[in-house]
Protein backbone atom coordinates (compact mmCIF):
# COMPACT_ATOMS: atom_id res chain seq x y z
CA UNK A 1 0.00 0.00 0.00
CA UNK A 2 0.98 3.82 -0.73
CA UNK A 3 3.04 5.55 1.98
CA UNK A 4 2.15 9.11 2.52
CA UNK A 5 4.76 11.36 4.26
CA UNK A 6 5.19 14.82 4.48
CA UNK A 7 2.45 17.09 5.33
CA UNK A 8 -1.05 15.53 5.17
CA UNK A 9 -3.63 17.60 6.89
CA UNK A 10 -6.94 16.09 8.30
CA UNK A 11 -9.83 17.65 9.12
CA UNK A 12 -12.81 16.82 10.64
CA UNK A 13 -15.92 17.45 8.28
CA UNK A 14 -18.44 18.77 10.97
CA UNK A 15 -22.32 17.89 9.98
CA UNK A 16 -25.02 20.43 9.96
CA UNK A 17 -26.22 18.49 13.22
CA UNK A 18 -24.45 17.88 16.58
CA UNK A 19 -22.05 15.30 16.26
CA UNK A 20 -19.46 13.56 19.07
CA UNK A 21 -16.11 14.83 18.59
CA UNK A 22 -14.76 11.89 19.59
CA UNK A 23 -12.61 10.19 16.89
CA UNK A 24 -12.83 6.96 18.30
CA UNK A 25 -15.00 3.80 19.14
CA UNK A 26 -15.93 0.67 19.86
CA UNK A 27 -18.11 -2.39 18.56
CA UNK A 28 -20.51 -3.09 21.42
CA UNK A 29 -22.29 -6.22 22.60
CA UNK A 30 -24.10 -5.44 25.66
CA UNK A 31 -23.80 -9.33 27.22
CA UNK A 32 -20.73 -9.03 27.42
CA UNK A 33 -19.42 -6.17 29.80
CA UNK A 34 -16.05 -6.13 28.24
CA UNK A 35 -17.65 -4.77 24.69
CA UNK A 36 -19.93 -2.21 25.97
CA UNK A 37 -17.85 0.50 24.66
CA UNK A 38 -15.55 3.94 26.85
CA UNK A 39 -17.59 6.56 28.01
CA UNK A 40 -17.66 9.86 25.32
CA UNK A 41 -17.01 7.51 22.19
CA UNK A 42 -18.87 5.91 19.50
CA UNK A 43 -20.14 2.59 19.63
CA UNK A 44 -21.12 0.73 16.98
CA UNK A 45 -23.74 -2.21 18.60
CA UNK A 46 -22.79 -5.31 16.31
CA UNK A 47 -24.75 -6.76 14.68
CA UNK A 48 -26.69 -4.69 17.54
CA UNK A 49 -30.26 -4.79 18.63
CA UNK A 50 -31.83 -2.78 15.25
CA UNK A 51 -32.59 -5.97 13.43
CA UNK A 52 -36.00 -5.97 11.74
CA UNK A 53 -36.48 -9.95 13.04
CA UNK A 54 -35.45 -8.71 16.48
CA UNK A 55 -38.44 -5.41 16.92
CA UNK A 56 -40.86 -6.71 14.72
CA UNK A 57 -41.16 -10.58 15.52
CA UNK A 58 -44.95 -11.04 14.14
CA UNK A 59 -45.96 -8.36 11.86
CA UNK A 60 -47.49 -5.53 13.88
CA UNK A 61 -45.77 -6.49 17.17
CA UNK A 62 -43.12 -4.47 18.23
CA UNK A 63 -40.53 -5.05 20.62
CA UNK A 64 -38.05 -2.42 21.98
CA UNK A 65 -37.02 -3.84 25.19
CA UNK A 66 -33.47 -4.86 23.51
CA UNK A 67 -33.02 -1.66 21.47
CA UNK A 68 -34.06 0.58 24.36
CA UNK A 69 -31.52 -0.98 26.61
CA UNK A 70 -28.59 -0.37 24.22
CA UNK A 71 -29.82 3.45 23.77
CA UNK A 72 -30.23 3.72 27.56
CA UNK A 73 -26.67 2.63 28.48
CA UNK A 74 -25.10 4.74 25.61
CA UNK A 75 -26.95 7.77 27.49
CA UNK A 76 -25.87 7.01 30.98
CA UNK A 77 -22.36 6.59 29.81
CA UNK A 78 -22.17 9.67 26.83
CA UNK A 79 -21.91 7.40 23.73
CA UNK A 80 -22.75 8.54 20.32
CA UNK A 81 -24.63 5.48 18.34
CA UNK A 82 -24.12 4.46 14.87
CA UNK A 83 -26.75 1.96 14.89
CA UNK A 84 -26.79 -0.68 12.04
CA UNK A 85 -30.15 -1.49 10.08
CA UNK A 86 -30.59 -5.21 9.16
CA UNK A 87 -33.50 -5.21 6.56
CA UNK A 88 -34.30 -8.69 7.64
CA UNK A 89 -37.33 -10.80 9.29
CA UNK A 90 -38.26 -14.36 9.06
CA UNK A 91 -42.32 -14.04 9.02
CA UNK A 92 -41.53 -11.23 6.06
CA UNK A 93 -39.47 -13.54 4.07
CA UNK A 94 -41.58 -16.52 4.58
CA UNK A 95 -43.88 -14.09 2.45
CA UNK A 96 -42.36 -15.09 -0.77
CA UNK A 97 -40.83 -18.44 0.57
CA UNK A 98 -37.24 -16.63 0.41
CA UNK A 99 -34.19 -18.97 0.71
CA UNK A 100 -32.80 -19.46 3.98
CA UNK A 101 -28.96 -18.39 4.33
CA UNK A 102 -26.22 -19.35 6.87
CA UNK A 103 -26.45 -16.68 9.23
CA UNK A 104 -23.38 -15.16 10.40
CA UNK A 105 -24.45 -14.18 14.01
CA UNK A 106 -25.79 -17.59 14.85
CA UNK A 107 -29.78 -18.58 16.08
CA UNK A 108 -30.30 -15.29 17.45
CA UNK A 109 -30.24 -13.28 14.16
CA UNK A 110 -32.65 -13.98 10.92
CA UNK A 111 -32.49 -16.89 9.21
CA UNK A 112 -33.27 -14.71 6.11
CA UNK A 113 -31.27 -12.69 4.66
CA UNK A 114 -32.36 -11.79 1.23
CA UNK A 115 -34.57 -8.55 0.12
CA UNK A 116 -37.69 -7.65 1.61
CA UNK A 117 -41.03 -9.39 -0.11
CA UNK A 118 -42.25 -6.33 0.38
CA UNK A 119 -40.80 -2.70 0.77
CA UNK A 120 -44.05 -1.36 2.28
CA UNK A 121 -43.97 -4.01 4.80
CA UNK A 122 -40.09 -2.96 5.61
CA UNK A 123 -41.22 0.84 5.49
CA UNK A 124 -43.10 -0.03 8.27
CA UNK A 125 -40.78 -1.51 10.27
CA UNK A 126 -38.22 1.50 9.17
CA UNK A 127 -40.46 4.65 10.08
CA UNK A 128 -40.79 2.93 13.38
CA UNK A 129 -37.56 2.70 14.50
CA UNK A 130 -36.68 6.07 13.25
CA UNK A 131 -39.86 7.69 14.81
CA UNK A 132 -39.05 5.40 18.40
CA UNK A 133 -35.34 7.18 18.47
CA UNK A 134 -35.57 10.78 16.61
CA UNK A 135 -36.27 12.73 19.54
CA UNK A 136 -38.85 14.78 18.26
CA UNK A 137 -40.75 14.00 21.17
CA UNK A 138 -43.41 12.25 19.37
CA UNK A 139 -43.48 8.17 19.81
CA UNK A 140 -40.06 8.65 21.56
CA UNK A 141 -38.46 6.06 23.70
CA UNK A 142 -39.49 6.68 27.22
CA UNK A 143 -36.67 8.95 28.81
CA UNK A 144 -34.78 9.61 25.47
CA UNK A 145 -32.53 12.41 25.50
CA UNK A 146 -29.63 11.25 22.98
CA UNK A 147 -31.05 10.62 19.71
CA UNK A 148 -30.01 8.37 17.14
CA UNK A 149 -29.24 10.29 14.45
CA UNK A 150 -26.08 8.29 12.75
CA UNK A 151 -27.79 4.95 11.17
CA UNK A 152 -25.92 2.42 8.78
CA UNK A 153 -28.06 0.81 6.10
CA UNK A 154 -26.90 -2.90 6.04
CA UNK A 155 -23.25 -3.99 6.71
CA UNK A 156 -20.72 -5.87 4.16
CA UNK A 157 -23.17 -6.76 1.18
CA UNK A 158 -20.65 -7.67 -0.98
CA UNK A 159 -20.59 -11.10 1.03
CA UNK A 160 -23.44 -13.54 1.32
CA UNK A 161 -23.00 -14.29 4.86
CA UNK A 162 -24.66 -10.64 5.37
CA UNK A 163 -26.30 -10.34 2.31
CA UNK A 164 -28.07 -13.31 0.13
CA UNK A 165 -29.31 -10.72 -2.85
CA UNK A 166 -28.26 -9.34 -6.03
CA UNK A 167 -26.26 -5.99 -6.36
CA UNK A 168 -29.21 -4.07 -7.91
CA UNK A 169 -31.18 -5.39 -5.01
CA UNK A 170 -29.10 -3.86 -2.26
CA UNK A 171 -28.79 -0.60 -4.22
CA UNK A 172 -32.88 -0.30 -4.05
CA UNK A 173 -32.90 -1.36 -0.46
CA UNK A 174 -30.07 0.94 0.30
CA UNK A 175 -31.72 3.87 -1.48
CA UNK A 176 -35.32 3.01 -0.32
CA UNK A 177 -33.63 3.21 3.43
CA UNK A 178 -32.15 6.47 2.55
CA UNK A 179 -34.94 8.30 1.44
CA UNK A 180 -37.48 7.01 3.72
CA UNK A 181 -34.94 7.60 6.87
CA UNK A 182 -34.58 11.35 5.46
CA UNK A 183 -37.88 12.10 5.12
CA UNK A 184 -38.78 10.87 9.06
CA UNK A 185 -35.63 12.83 10.49
CA UNK A 186 -34.38 15.72 8.23
CA UNK A 187 -31.37 15.57 10.48
CA UNK A 188 -30.53 11.98 9.94
CA UNK A 189 -26.97 11.30 8.84
CA UNK A 190 -26.78 7.77 6.66
CA UNK A 191 -23.91 5.64 6.69
CA UNK A 192 -22.99 3.77 3.28
CA UNK A 193 -23.01 -0.05 4.07
CA UNK A 194 -19.54 -0.84 4.70
CA UNK A 195 -16.92 -2.18 2.31
CA UNK A 196 -15.11 -5.16 3.79
CA UNK A 197 -11.80 -4.18 2.49
CA UNK A 198 -10.05 -3.81 -0.59
CA UNK A 199 -9.52 -6.91 -2.35
CA UNK A 200 -10.47 -7.06 -5.94
CA UNK A 201 -13.65 -8.42 -5.13
CA UNK A 202 -14.65 -5.72 -3.09
CA UNK A 203 -13.03 -3.09 -5.90
CA UNK A 204 -15.37 -4.58 -8.38
CA UNK A 205 -18.26 -4.23 -6.22
CA UNK A 206 -18.05 -1.40 -4.73
CA UNK A 207 -16.69 0.14 -8.23
CA UNK A 208 -20.14 -0.86 -9.88
CA UNK A 209 -22.36 0.12 -6.75
CA UNK A 210 -21.10 3.03 -5.58
CA UNK A 211 -22.27 5.16 -8.37
CA UNK A 212 -25.77 4.27 -8.03
CA UNK A 213 -25.89 4.85 -3.82
CA UNK A 214 -23.71 8.01 -3.88
CA UNK A 215 -26.30 10.53 -3.52
CA UNK A 216 -28.11 8.48 -0.46
CA UNK A 217 -25.37 8.71 2.02
CA UNK A 218 -23.48 11.15 3.97
CA UNK A 219 -20.48 9.42 5.19
CA UNK A 220 -18.24 6.47 2.59
CA UNK A 221 -17.56 3.70 5.78
CA UNK A 222 -14.97 1.07 4.90
CA UNK A 223 -13.62 -1.81 7.09
CA UNK A 224 -9.83 -3.21 7.92
CA UNK A 225 -10.30 -7.27 9.33
CA UNK A 226 -7.02 -8.85 9.07
CA UNK A 227 -6.59 -12.59 7.84
CA UNK A 228 -6.36 -15.45 10.20
CA UNK A 229 -2.79 -15.16 9.83
CA UNK A 230 -2.82 -11.75 11.08
CA UNK A 231 -2.21 -10.14 7.26
CA UNK A 232 -3.45 -6.26 7.68
CA UNK A 233 -2.70 -3.22 5.52
CA UNK A 234 -1.06 -0.35 7.31
CA UNK A 235 -3.44 2.10 6.51
CA UNK A 236 -6.68 0.20 7.02
CA UNK A 237 -7.23 0.43 3.29
CA UNK A 238 -8.15 4.19 3.87
CA UNK A 239 -5.97 4.91 0.79
CA UNK A 240 -7.03 2.66 -1.92
CA UNK A 241 -11.19 3.40 -0.22
CA UNK A 242 -9.89 6.92 -1.29
CA UNK A 243 -9.21 6.07 -4.42
CA UNK A 244 -11.78 4.54 -5.27
CA UNK A 245 -14.00 7.44 -4.01
CA UNK A 246 -12.50 9.90 -6.48
CA UNK A 247 -12.33 7.04 -9.34
CA UNK A 248 -16.37 7.66 -8.77
CA UNK A 249 -16.37 11.23 -8.55
CA UNK A 250 -17.28 11.06 -4.77
CA UNK A 251 -16.02 13.38 -2.28
CA UNK A 252 -17.28 12.54 1.17
CA UNK A 253 -15.75 11.57 4.77
CA UNK A 254 -14.64 8.39 5.72
CA UNK A 255 -14.99 6.19 8.65
CA UNK A 256 -13.53 3.02 9.30
CA UNK A 257 -16.28 1.35 11.63
CA UNK A 258 -14.25 -2.09 11.89
CA UNK A 259 -10.92 -1.80 12.71
CA UNK A 260 -8.44 -4.68 13.57
CA UNK A 261 -5.32 -4.86 13.52
CA UNK A 262 -3.92 -8.10 13.26
CA UNK A 263 -0.10 -7.94 12.80
CA UNK A 264 0.37 -4.57 12.07
CA UNK A 265 1.48 -1.79 14.45
CA UNK A 266 -1.34 0.00 16.45
CA UNK A 267 -0.12 3.51 16.77
CA UNK A 268 1.04 3.37 13.08
CA UNK A 269 -2.28 1.97 11.61
CA UNK A 270 -4.06 4.42 13.30
CA UNK A 271 -1.95 7.16 12.61
CA UNK A 272 -1.66 6.40 8.85
CA UNK A 273 -5.42 6.04 8.93
CA UNK A 274 -6.31 9.63 9.97
CA UNK A 275 -3.58 10.84 7.54
CA UNK A 276 -5.05 9.21 5.11
CA UNK A 277 -8.65 10.35 5.41
CA UNK A 278 -10.00 8.70 8.06
CA UNK A 279 -12.12 10.70 10.49
CA UNK A 280 -13.67 8.18 12.87
CA UNK A 281 -12.09 4.75 14.03
CA UNK A 282 -14.11 2.22 15.86
CA UNK A 283 -12.16 -0.81 17.32
CA UNK A 284 -13.99 -4.28 16.53
CA UNK A 285 -13.27 -4.62 20.49
CA UNK A 286 -11.11 -6.34 23.24
CA UNK A 287 -13.49 -9.73 22.61
CA UNK A 288 -14.33 -9.79 19.09
CA UNK A 289 -13.71 -12.71 17.04
CA UNK A 290 -10.17 -13.15 14.99
CA UNK A 291 -7.23 -12.08 16.02
CA UNK A 292 -7.12 -10.11 19.47
CA UNK A 293 -4.96 -7.04 20.03
CA UNK A 294 -2.56 -7.99 22.66
CA UNK A 295 -2.26 -6.46 26.06
CA UNK A 296 0.81 -4.05 25.02
CA UNK A 297 -1.07 -2.27 21.95
CA UNK A 298 -4.34 -2.15 23.95
CA UNK A 299 -2.21 -0.16 25.86
CA UNK A 300 -0.61 2.35 23.54
CA UNK A 301 -3.83 2.27 21.61
CA UNK A 302 -5.54 3.75 25.08
CA UNK A 303 -3.03 6.27 25.54
CA UNK A 304 -3.35 7.10 21.95
CA UNK A 305 -7.20 7.94 22.90
CA UNK A 306 -6.66 9.75 25.67
CA UNK A 307 -3.53 12.03 24.67
CA UNK A 308 -5.07 13.29 20.91
CA UNK A 309 -8.56 12.02 21.24
CA UNK A 310 -10.98 15.22 19.32
CA UNK A 311 -8.26 16.66 17.63
CA UNK A 312 -8.93 18.96 15.29
CA UNK A 313 -6.29 18.12 12.48
CA UNK A 314 -2.85 15.50 12.00
CA UNK A 315 0.13 15.58 10.16
CA UNK A 316 2.60 13.61 9.51
CA UNK A 317 6.22 15.22 9.82
CA UNK A 318 8.39 11.90 8.93
CA UNK A 319 8.06 8.61 8.78
CA UNK A 320 7.50 8.32 13.05
CA UNK A 321 6.45 11.38 13.81
CA UNK A 322 2.87 13.01 13.53
CA UNK A 323 1.35 16.66 15.31
CA UNK A 324 -1.72 16.33 16.13
CA UNK A 325 -3.76 20.04 16.30
CA UNK A 326 -6.60 21.07 18.75
CA UNK A 327 -9.42 22.96 18.53
CA UNK A 328 -7.62 25.41 21.14
CA UNK A 329 -4.62 26.23 18.84
CA UNK A 330 -2.12 23.86 21.02
CA UNK A 331 -0.32 20.89 19.05
CA UNK A 332 0.86 17.54 20.22
CA UNK A 333 3.75 15.63 18.84
CA UNK A 334 3.23 11.99 18.85
CA UNK A 335 6.03 9.15 18.15
CA UNK A 336 5.25 5.85 16.71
Amino acid sequence: MKKLFGIVVLGLLWCNVGIAESRFGELTNMKDERMRGKNNQWVRPHPGPFVWNKIEKEQGNFSWQKADEYVAYAQNHNQTILATIWPYANWEQKLCKRKKAKSPFGRSFPKYLSKPCSMKNYKTFLLALVDRYDGDGNNDMPGLTNPIIHWEIMNEPEFKMFFNGKEDEFVEIFNFSSKTIKSKQKNSIIIMASAAGMFPENKKFWKSTLPKIKDYFDIANIHHISTPDGKCDKEFWVDEFAALLKSTNIDKPIWVTEAMIGKCKVLSSYINAFANGAEIIIDVGVNAPGMKMSKKSRKKLDKLINDVDEFKSVKLLNKKKAEFLFKDGSVKIVDF
